[in-house]
């Protein structure tokens, strides 16, 4: 049965093999890297509201880690996007207490309190009490086999909620880099507004942000609602995409901008024997020299793209292109700067 709408099965959409289950993660040596675990990725669809969840998801495989999100913040550009989200919440609604579900960050809690509202973060997706105005659950609910379970306690200790999750309209109509095995499901607005419903809570806002691939919702507590959807319809065109890039990097000294989840996808689906990627460029210091789990890319530092003189740098998410190409300039790269 669909966790989003409770309405229908699920129908086989698109079986992308076996992809590292540490997405994300980084390892001290190649060996270890490339015998870091795999997990099968089986994308099924429903057909009433268009949710997408990957069905040979094991959660023993994958537990749910809130640092995944707690890296993007070494970018301004995140960083300005995320406060930007808080401080729109902040003048909407006034709330004087807010609950961060799975916070792997100080930094929007620590942005709350300085526009003087009480704020508690917790690390995980466990709320057992409390009373708050507002609760943030951003990244979470694609991470979870039973999404519905954690609205339903969120709406027992908050009267609005922001959910913000990755955008199944963006991630299953372009290349798919997003596509990972921590995450279950793929929500369009037509499945994210069906199980909040379902879960006691009315959508008064919905939208897309960050290059069109965050979809946001802002809700409040009502009475648990059944909605019929009008469902989103998605042909995945994976296969095609990591062709014309294996193809097109035959010749260039190319690296990868981002040792994240995207980062880690691209190079296991366009180079997983690591014969065209020269590196995987990072600003975490805490990834430099480590590797990519799986296809053992190394993790450079930016400084180390003067030895390497890349022609090609390649990033995966839209929104970086000129925080990257001011960077990349910086260094004295004369480098392509483009967006797979």
């Amino acid at each position: 049965m669909c966790p989003a709408c409770a309405l229908d099965t699920l129908a086989p959409l698109a079986d992308l093999g076996e992809m590292p289950v540490a997405c994300g993660m980084t390892f001290p040596g190649p060996a270890a890297a490339r015998l870091s675990p795999k997990g099968r990725m089986q994308l099924a669809s429903c057909p009433r509201c268009g949710h997408v969840a990957n069905t040979a998801f094991d959660p023993k495989l994958a537990p749910f880690d809130a640092s995944f999100e707690a890296a993007l913040f070494h970018s301004p550009t995140y960083t300005d996007y995320a406060t930007g989200v808080v401080d729109r919440l902040v003048k909407e609604f006034s709330p004087s207490c807010v609950l961060e579900v799975a916070s792997g960050s100080h930094v929007l809690t620590s942005h709350l309190e300085s526009l003087g509202v009480s704020a508690t973060g917790v690390p995980d997706a466990v709320v057992k009490s409390g009373s708050y105005d507002l609760v943030l659950a951003r990244f979470v609910l694609e991470h979870m086999a039973d999404p519905f379970k954690l609205l339903t306690s969120l709406r027992k200790v908050a009267t609005r909620a922001f959910f913000e999750v990755p955008d199944a309209g963006y991630d299953l109509t372009t290349a798919g880099w997003d596509c990972i095995y921590p995450h279950v499901g793929y929500f369009s607005a037509a499945s994210l507004n069906a199980i909040a419903a379902r879960a006691g809570w009315r959508v008064l806002e919905i939208g897309t942000a960050f290059s069109d691939q965050y979809l946001w919702a802002i809700a409040e507590r009502a009475e648990p609602l059944t909605v019929d959807p009008v469902p989103a319809v998605y042909s995945p065109s994976f296969d095609a995409a990591t062709a014309q890039w294996r193809d097109g990097l035959a010749g260039k000294n190319a690296v990868v901008w981002g040792a994240g989840t995207r980062g880690t996808m691209f190079c296991n689906r366009v180079d997983p024997r690591a014969q065209l990627i020269a590196g995987v460029v990072d600003r975490n210091p805490a990834k430099h020299n480590r590797f990519l789990p799986i296809t053992g890319h190394r993790v450079l530092a930016p400084a180390d793209l003067t030895e390497i003189r890349p022609d090609l740098v390649i990033l995966t998410n839209p929104s970086y292109v000129k925080e990257i190409a001011a960077e990349v300039a910086s260094l004295g790269i004369r480098a392509e700067v483009v967006v797979a």
